[in-house]
């Protein structure tokens, strides 16, 4: 019998299909006089889901997890997409109890679809408010004005709220007919960030960043009516990612594809009004080659000491793919205590090993996940934890990282989060035979 990490029983609570009536059933009980099995750092866990993985179906071929966060009881809600009976995309959001089971009290019995209009309706990112509130990010491709930025909010039990914008719902047209959202914060205020990109004039995409008031309206205190757009000079400059630092100042991290050194690694800093912050780098922004042709970001968090961690990939000698993990000062200056001058390269053996996803621990043990691409497994969600000086972590799976297949062939991770025991959950899509994509969760051990 598999024990709980604390003594005495443990309690599941069970709704019947057929009363409504919520039963509590004693399933295990675990001698006091035993402590539990401590399992290695990096072990999936497996009180969660089947094994440590989940595999869910929210009911069409193409379900897809780009999102996760855990709230404050303790749940993990995704956030993805789904396809509705007309084969379009739209945002899907899903919620799961601790140990992996769905959540029949939030949505329609643990899932929420949402229609923006568009043929594609992809939410990319998802943030809780400080009151509880769940906010969805994304692109609406095809509407009868290009592609737009989508967002929408929830209640804490996922339904629309109808206190922002029409009905829960935000659409952003910024005139150029492929506006995407790739990003989302929630300042404290409430007040909603979303970055990613939009054309200029040149028909060359910029960063942008986009403010809405807490009730969905474009906020005139940031930038130029809400919003502000950032361009680093590559053919493509796209924002993948935002954090909030402290002092209410934003970091926004992407890519500038197509400059005179390939792509390379793009980080900007914004005041809170949304001015470029002349403190960082050169004119608040911060552009990183490494010496490749091809240098991704598509990650960011900020540590408690202001230091700027971002991940995404590099080439290698090969013409493979690497984790690629960079750190900066918090002036932008690449930091020279953290791996070889301020970066990091992981090579997990698959032809394209990209992080998608980091997060800094209490500890301030720095954890990335992404896919690993290539492998005689196929496609394997990947996981790597680093010390605070980006040395790998050997207390964690095989010298410090992990690769978790789904015996699908196609199993990617998207996002993770780390809950405050220090677990991480990645999630993801894997898939399925029969079902085609699903919703993948895998959590580990800390």
């Amino acid at each position: 019998m598999l024990c709980a990490s604390r003594s005495g029983p443990a309690v599941r609570l069970v709704r019947s299909l057929c009363s409504g009536a919520v039963v509590a059933l004693v399933v295990a009980a675990c001698s006091t006089s035993h402590s539990a099995t401590v399992l290695p750092a990096g072990t999936v866990d497996p009180v969660f889901g089947s094994g440590g993985k989940l595999s869910v179906d929210l009911g069409s071929k193409a379900d897809r997890a780009h999102a996760v966060v855990v709230t404050a009881n303790g749940y993990l809600v995704i956030a993805g997409s789904t396809l509705d009976p007309a084969q379009s995309d739209n945002f899907a959001l899903a919620r799961f109890t601790s140990v992996g089971l769905t959540d029949p009290t939030f949505g329609d019995n643990g899932k929420v679809s949402t229609d923006f209009g568009g043929r594609s309706d992809v939410a990319a990112a998802l943030a809780q408010t400080p009151d509880g509130k769940l906010v969805a990010a994304g692109t609406s491709h095809g509407t009868d004005t290009g592609d737009t930025i989508a967002v929408a909010r929830y209640t804490a039990d996922g339904r629309p709220d109808p206190s922002f914008g029409d009905n829960g719902k935000v659409s952003t047209d910024l005139g150029t007919r492929a506006d995407h959202a790739n990003a989302v914060v929630v300042q404290p205020d409430g007040r909603v960030v979303v970055t990613g990109s939009t054309l200029d004039a040149a028909q060359g995409d910029n960063f942008v960043v986009v403010r809405y008031t807490a009730d969905g309206k474009p906020d005139p205190s940031f930038g130029a009516g809400g919003k502000v757009s950032t361009d680093f000079g590559g053919r493509s400059d796209i924002a993948a990612a935002v954090a909030l630092e402290s002092d209410g100042k934003l970091i926004v991290a992407g890519t500038s594809h197509g400059t005179d050194t390939g792509d390379t690694i793009a980080v900007a800093r914004y005041t809170a009004d949304g001015t470029l912050d002349a403190s960082f780098g050169a004119g608040g922004k911060v552009s990183t080659d490494l010496g490749t042709k091809a240098d991704h970001a598509t990650a960011v968090a900020v540590q408690p000491d202001g230091r700027i961690v971002v991940a995404g990939s590099t080439r290698d000698a090969a013409q493979g793919d690497n984790f690629a993990v960079v750190r900066y000062t918090a002036d932008g200056t690449l930091d020279p205590s953290f791996g070889a001058a301020g970066t990091v390269f992981t090579d997990f053996g698959g032809k394209s090993d990209t992080a998608t996803g980091v997060a800094v621990g209490s500890d301030g043990r720095i954890v990335v996940a992404g896919t690993s691409a290539g492998t005689a497994a196929g496609e394997d969600i990947a996981v790597a934890r680093y010390t605070g000086d980006g040395k790998l972590d050997l207390t964690f799976g095989t010298a410090g990282t992990v690769s978790t297949d789904f015996g699908s062939k196609a199993d990617h991770g998207n996002s993770l989060a780390v809950q405050p025991d220090g677990r991480i959950v990645v999630a993801g899509s894997t898939l399925d035979p029969s079902e085609g994509d699903n919703v993948a969760l895998v959590r580990y051990q800390n």
